[in-house]
């Protein structure tokens, strides 16, 4: 019996350096994601989405470009990581699939941080620049099957002191010569071009004029046949230079001849990428002054003028690493310091409208939760953000998830979070207080719209429902905004000496925001701070009745270990339970709300039951004698009907346990027992479970995640696994899975029809991506 299954949704941010990412001829954004590439396509369905992760490199991929040269460029791209591996992907049927092209003496200490590639005269020439060796390295395939073989390395500065390159970008000067522009750390420009006579590659010129590091170059050749290099550089200028060859007579080699074009200003920051629109000759610039310039040239006044500036406005953004073109010039597209992704495209009257993009989380995502009837999921990460994805269909397109609000944007790195109802929830963080928070008029009038929810929990419009909020400068704290926005209150007057950060205003949406808006409008406010606890907040969870909370927090001692319990109508504490004598890890409320179970770093879990209607006593817990785990219990999960709840932990088993009433009574079991043989996982470590909603085909279904990122599913009948399906770490992740989490009905998120046969799985992982597949049954 097996399980098919198709990945839905891939959430996840691009690194945060300069070359990570890059679009193709046709239209396929390539980025570099933790260790993994992911190949989006954004003009796929409904608002486009991430088609294939790419693994190969064990740590961070620095630079992603797509080898130019052919009508086609959506074949074959190149990447390099901080691990010092450098590799080829190509397109064979519907996979990429990769050559690694490195050799074992230059794997020392070694980080590829520029690479770019290009087809000429039936080659493929592969550049790479790396810290702590030769400058640049120059690798040649001569077909398509063969071996990329490296073909020479250029040392810059002295060899004592070397130099390392800080922009790189492969061309053409005439139809049969490559040619490559290399910027130095010395803020000089060295171009390299080919002999026709040993294929040597030699220094053809040095470029001299930018007073800092030169970070972006790109290549265009103009109605002269001449080829224009644009660069951009940190002294916030970019300059225009002119390349052409001239042959000489009694040599085959031609010389080249540069010249100074023009000087470009118009930026206030360091100016990270420029590239030349593949349609026309604009030049489009991205800064880290938040803003993308596309730059035409005037003929009357024989300047180059700036025609459209588009950029993030407001909001705590640090301005863009990069943008570009797509294939067909009609989108930019930039990524921002967070690793955000921001479009925009031209319409039919000339003007340039953002477009809904997809985008995630730039730190390790630890949490998430369904809201209790499914209709969207709550992510929250140690970027120090709360996100919310939900489905979004346009005209009958395939639908696609996309986030739609970001409720807190805090200081801390939040740790865990807790949904009580669909529009309230708990968080905790890398400080002592737990924060509860609600949503916002706004939020509730716009996730009808694009989710297309028809729900009885409407709110009134009394003048007393926040209509959004912001975060005061020097708070932590989202403050509830009544009015349309709060305009006055980001001015800095006399009677308001710091004002705040975030211009708020409202804007009702038909479509996902875009992530100026996310920074900015869809904030949630904070309606209660809850103290009680000695060490930073780990874990929550939420009764699914909506009446309690649990907390715990970091801990080494029995006192700091107490979970403590809170009433959701008031917030007033009702009881600490004390069982455990080091950090609980996880919790979770069986489904009836009769009972909470606990896990711990002590090795042991616990089972509270519920004694009245305000009060719970601890009914079961292990300790060395009855414990079948070794090692921290990492995870814990209960089945549907509350009959029985699971336990993973560090030394890769899983163990069932129930409640045995026709057992006696010994402590500190009680009546629970394991009710079936641990499942193992020789040297691995299980870091997540989840149960199914419902019985499928009669027996549980369980999903079991794993520190290496694979994820396995389980149909459990007569106490005995059955393995239906394994998601390697192409389809699963390449980190730590944190937590995964069922749809809490069957069927598809955002669908009318409730299809039995489908079942959804969200996970997070520390490899900063939150992922939807959808299990077919």
């Amino acid at each position: 019996m097996t399980m098919d299954f198709k990945n839905v949704y891939v959430s996840s941010n691009c690194n945060q350096v300069p070359t990570s990412a890059d679009c193709s001829n046709s239209n396929l954004i390539a980025y570099g994601s933790s260790n993994v590439i992911l190949i989006y396509d954004p003009n796929l369905g409904s608002g486009g989405k991430v088609t294939h992760t790419l693994v190969s490199h064990k740590k961070r991929v620095n630079t992603v470009r797509w080898i130019r040269g052919v009508s086609n460029s959506s074949h074959e791209l190149v990447s390099g990581a901080t691990d010092g591996t450098l590799v080829v992907w190509s397109l064979i049927g519907t996979a990429y699939v990769p050559t690694l092209i490195s050799e074992s003496e230059f794997q020392k200490n070694l980080s590829v941080n520029i690479v770019d590639g290009c087809y000429s005269n039936g080659n493929t020439i592969v550049c790479s620049a790396a810290i702590h060796t030769h400058s640049l390295r120059i690798w040649v395939r001569e077909v398509r099957s063969s071996d990329f073989i490296l073909q020479q390395s250029f040392l810059f500065g002295h060899k004592s002191n070397p130099s390392f390159v800080t922009g790189l970008r492969l061309g053409q000067i005439s139809t049969s010569r490559p040619i490559i522009a290399c910027a130095v750390d010395n803020c000089k420009i060295q171009i390299l071009i080919q002999n026709h006579t040993d294929s040597n590659w030699i220094i053809g010129a040095t470029l001299s004029g930018h007073e800092d590091w030169v970070r972006g170059l790109d290549f265009v050749a103009d109605e002269k046949g001449d080829l224009l290099l644009a660069s951009c550089s940190q002294d916030t200028f970019i300059r225009i230079w002119r390349l052409s060859e001239t042959k000489v007579e009694s040599s085959e080699i031609g010389l080249l001849e540069t010249s100074l074009e023009s000087v470009i200003a118009g930026h206030e920051g360091w100016v990270y990428s420029v590239q030349w629109n593949p349609t026309k000759l604009q030049l489009l610039s991205a800064s880290i002054d938040k803003s993308m310039i596309i730059w035409e040239f005037n003929i009357a006044s024989g300047l180059w003028l700036e025609k459209i500036r588009v950029g993030e406005v407001g909001g705590n953004t640090l301005g863009f690493y990069g943008g570009f073109f797509n294939g067909s010039g009609d989108q930019i597209i930039g990524h921002s310091y967070h690793g955000a992704f921001h479009i925009w495209a031209k319409n039919e009257s000339g003007l340039w409208d953002p477009c809904v993009t997809v985008g995630g989380h730039f730190g390790e995502v630890v949490d998430l939760a369904w809201e209790p009837e499914g209709e969207f999921l709550y992510s929250v990460g140690a970027d120090q953000t709360a996100r919310i994805h939900a489905p979004w269909q346009k005209d009958n397109k395939e639908v696609t998830w996309h986030e739609i609000a970001r409720p807190q944007i805090h200081g801390f790195d939040l740790s865990s979070i807790a949904v009580i109802s669909r529009y309230k929830y708990a968080s905790g963080a890398e400080e002592k207080v737990i924060r509860t928070f609600e949503a916002p008029e706004t939020f509730v009038e716009n996730v009808k719209s694009i989710c297309h929810i028809h729900d009885s929990d409407v709110k009134s419009n009394s003048t007393f429902i926040p209509k959004g909020a912001s975060v005061p400068s020097l708070g932590l704290s989202n403050k509830a905004i009544f009015s349309e926005d709060n305009l006055e209150d980001t001015l800095p007057v006399d009677k308001n000496p710091y004002p705040e950060e975030s211009h708020f205003k409202v804007q009702i949406l038909t479509e996902p925001p875009t992530e100026e808006t996310l920074l900015q409008n869809t904030l949630w406010p904070e309606t209660q701070k809850l103290y009680g606890h000695g060490y930073e907040i780990f874990s929550l969870a939420a009764s699914p009745d909506g009446k309690f909370l649990a907390s715990a927090c970091k801990s080494t001692k029995l006192q700091h270990a107490a979970i403590l319990i809170w009433d959701t109508l008031n917030w007033q504490q009702i009881q600490q339970l004390v069982s455990h004598s080091l950090t609980v890890v996880q919790m979770q409320f069986s489904p009836d709300s009769q009972h909470l179970l606990s896990v711990s770093r002590d090795r042991r879990w616990s089972v509270f039951s519920k004694k009245s209607d305000m009060s719970f006593e601890l009914a079961a817990t292990t300790n060395k004698q009855t414990a079948v785990h070794t090692r921290i219990i990492w995870a814990c999960a209960w089945t549907h009907d509350s009959k029985y709840f699971a336990t993973g932990s560090r030394e890769g088993k899983v163990v069932m346990w129930t409640k045995n009433p026709l057992k006696d009574h010994i402590e500190p079991l009680g009546q629970y027992e394991p009710a079936n043989k641990p499942l193992d996982f020789p040297n691995e470590s299980v870091t997540a479970l989840a149960f199914a909603p419902g019985l499928v085909n009669g027996n549980y279904l369980c999903a079991i995640g794993c520190e290496n990122g694979s994820i396995e599913l389980f149909s459990i009948g007569n106490m005995l696994y059955q393995k239906l399906l394994h998601l390697s770490v192409s389809f699963g992740h390449h980190m730590t899975v944190r937590k995964l989490a069922f749809r809490p009905k069957f069927g598809r998120a955002g669908s009318r029809d409730q299809n039995s046969n489908v079942l959804q799985l969200s996970s997070a992982s520390s490899d900063m991506s939150v992922k939807i597949y959808d299990l077919f049954l």
